[in-house]
């Protein structure tokens, strides 16, 4: 590492912060399954004061402006950065991150989730249907373990639905009122 780079970074303890949080965005989105990059580039848009360009995040980033428009895309389908289109700029690409993190767990439960209960609840729905009437142990048992997965799933559903219609404060304050009657 060259001295004048660290002792910089040493001088200006805001940017190592930045840099320390933005890293760490990095490292969060591989447990996710998500690249390294998308993680640095919503850290980049997090300490943003506004929404940035494709072009600014290429030059703030270093990354190829193809990584970073399919990342932009992606993070926007996953509700982590949203597209905006800013006055005088023309049909030019803006992103800026969501900041409410609890928004984007509810995103993702409203449309990930549910959507892997609907594709079960169908496939169980149909395979309890041709396994009603089947005959034999090994039909009993299936059927036993579809209807178990079912309820599994109903309950899951009825979860999805409390946290997507609940402040986070909300599911707090029942949470800490849960933990003091047990």
């Amino acid at each position: 590492m060259d001295e004048v780079g660290d002792e910089g970074q040493d001088d200006d303890p805001v940017e190592a912060a930045r840099q320390e949080v933005i890293d760490a965005f990095g490292r969060c989105a591989e447990v996710y399954g998500l690249n390294h990059s998308y993680g640095r580039l919503y850290g980049i848009l997090f300490f943003a004061d506004g929404p940035l360009s494709l072009d600014a995040l290429v030059a703030e980033s270093g990354y190829a402006k193809s990584t970073v428009s399919t990342a932009t895309q992606r993070m926007d389908r996953l509700h982590l950065v949203h597209r905006r289109s800013v006055p005088g700029e023309g049909k030019k690409a803006f992103y800026e991150a969501e900041r409410d993190f609890w928004r984007i767990v509810q995103e993702f439960l409203r449309s990930e989730v549910r959507r892997e209960i609907r594709v079960m609840t169908r496939a169980l729905d149909a395979a309890e249907e041709r396994l009603a009437d089947a005959e034999g142990d090994r039909a009993a048992s299936d059927l036993e373990k579809i209807r178990s997965l079912q309820r599994t799933y109903d309950r899951s559903e009825r979860l999805v639905a409390l946290l997507t219609g609940a402040s986070m404060e909300r599911l707090a304050d029942l949470a800490d009122r849960l933990r003091r009657s047990e």
